[in-house]
Order: structure tokens, then sequence, then C-alpha cells
């Protein structure tokens, strides 16, 4: 999954970008729309709110930043195996 398409799964739990804005703190829901459109992922600063509020997890949303659990890890291996 692509840090764009985890984002599009958060937006998709909470409702839309005006609800995910609402429940993450942010005032502008244009902020939300600028990540899908123009830095296709979330911002670093709310990861961690984002993934709080709809259960996508922090590695997904921005693998760059955060990474992958070794348990996860494990249980990709394993599945594709």
């Amino acid at each position: 999954m692509t840090p764009l398409q985890a984002l599009e799964k958060a937006i998709e739990i909470a409702g839309n970008r005006s609800k995910l804005a609402e429940q993450i703190g942010i005032e502008k829901p244009q902020n939300v729309s600028n990540w899908v459109n123009r830095d296709k992922k979330a911002s670093a600063k709310y990861v961690a709110k984002i993934s709080e509020v709809t259960g996508v997890p922090c590695y997904e949303l921005r693998p760059d930043i955060f990474p992958v659990p070794a348990n996860e890890v494990d249980a990709q291996s394993t599945q594709s195996a």
C-alpha cells in the first residue's frame, strides 16, 4: 500500500476529508486535500493522530518515518510464502 492509498483509506474511514480534518484538529480541511493532491502523503505532524482516529497504522501512512514493526514483517513474509 502506498502512503497515498493509506491516506485515502483513512479519509474513507473518517467519512470524508473534512471529517478527518475535524477529527485530528485541523481547522482547514483544505490541508487534507493538499496532502492528497499535492503531497501524495499525510503530514508527518499528524500521522499519529490520523492513526489514532482511523486505525490506519503509522507505518502505512508514512513508511519513510515509521518502520514496519517486526511482528508485521514476520506476518507479511508468512502470508507470501
